[in-house]
């Protein structure tokens, strides 16, 4: 609702500077109400408070574990679910999206923590991985059934908590979630696209490149780090060279190459600390291809894509404070150090604020609307 009142003040100020005349402004104003306004802070603090209410119910049923039979403990965990999975399509039936999904995480919450509980309570065998396994399935059916936003994005979470309760070495079939975790991503896109929940495509994303990052550190293998700089630069160049082609190809081709860029850089920066104990030479000349990166970044795309943008400014001026403590901050003392990262901290100011000139002449459109 903000982000909405937000444009539609810039919409005012562009009719009354006669940048757009009476009936455009209007035309655009009716846009925005048509496309509605998400969950809003509503939506948000209506999920805060279904998670915050699925761990009270939880810790409450935890707590009073051992007071309660086994078929009440059962019953008081199937009763949850189901009033959270059928109240929810009832108020979804009803149109209303928020509370909904409230209830649809509360069950699916409900849903994990009585995994947990009921395999301690019958001693079953299995460990966490299974655990999450399980809750994770669950969960899509339940987000393919209901065709629920807020389950599919539940979805990715738990399978990022699936990935990092795999990593521990004494779990049977430990390599597993090698495979597993780009199936259930893949799934995951899939329930993306069946109920539409645009958001959970950020998740997905992230947990990409989460799991190339935790495979390079389980195997040890710097060739994961060649694949990732390679899939990620592609990635960044089908959204900076072909943008109109990728975004009709899969109508998001700015984060496409936004998080192409995070990972190309990311997996530069893990190329230079593997070589922290080769030398500073080594240190130095990977600093610089990612100087390089970065500028490439802004010089590519960073006129109209925000997130390269800002990833390229964030880390050209970290790595070049890096650089200036790896070198001149071995030849000189403390303030001699403090002295010049101030000066390279002001040239940088300078640096970027001349770039946001020059992109913001190359692209006003995106400025006016970003």
């Amino acid at each position: 609702m903000a982000i909405t009142i937000g444009v539609k003040k810039h919409i005012a100020r562009w009719q009354r500077d006669g940048l757009i005349d009476e009936t455009t402004a209007e035309r655009l104003r009716k846009d925005m109400d048509g496309r509605g306004h998400g969950l809003g802070l509503g939506g948000v603090l209506a999920v805060l408070g279904a998670v915050l209410l699925g761990a009270a119910i939880v810790s409450l049923v935890a707590a009073n574990w051992e007071l309660m039979p086994r078929l009440v403990r059962l019953g008081l965990i199937i009763s949850v679910i189901g009033a959270g999975y059928i109240g929810g399509a009832w108020r979804a039936s009803l149109g209303d999206r928020i509370f909904s999904e409230a209830l649809y995480l509360i069950a699916a919450i409900t849903f994990g923590a009585g995994i947990g509980l009921v395999g301690q309570m019958y001693h079953l065998s299995g460990d966490t991985t299974d655990a999450a396994l399980l809750w994770v399935a669950g969960t899509m059916v339940a987000a393919l059934l209901l065709r629920s936003k807020v389950l599919t994005s539940t979805s990715v979470a738990i399978t990022g908590f699936y990935l990092f309760t795999s990593l521990e070495p004494s779990i049977p079939d430990h390599w597993n979630y090698i495979w597993l975790v780009p199936v259930l991503a893949i799934t995951c896109a899939g329930l993306v696209w069946w109920t539409k929940a645009k958001q959970a495509r950020h998740f997905i994303a992230i947990l990409l490149i989460a799991y190339v990052f935790v495979v390079r550190f389980d195997l040890d293998d710097q060739a994961i780090l060649w694949i990732a700089a390679v899939l990620g630069a592609a990635l960044f160049l089908a959204d900076a060279l072909r943008s109109r082609a990728t975004q009709q190809l899969t109508g998001w081709s700015e984060a496409i190459g936004g998080y192409g860029f995070i990972m190309l850089v990311i997996a530069l920066i893990f190329f230079q600390f593997d070589e922290f104990s080769e030398g500073v030479a080594n240190q130095v000349a990977i600093g610089f291809a990612i100087l390089g990166c970065s500028v490439a970044g802004l010089a590519f795309s960073g006129h109209r894509n925000l997130t390269v943008r800002w990833v390229s400014y964030t880390v050209f001026s970290l790595e070049v404070l890096y650089l200036a403590f790896k070198t001149i901050g071995t030849l000189i003392g403390t303030a001699g150090f403090f002295l010049t990262a101030g000066i390279l901290v002001l040239l940088l100011a300078a640096f970027v604020v001349r770039m946001e000139r020059r992109l913001q002449r190359k692209n006003p459109k995106k400025e006016a609307t970003a």
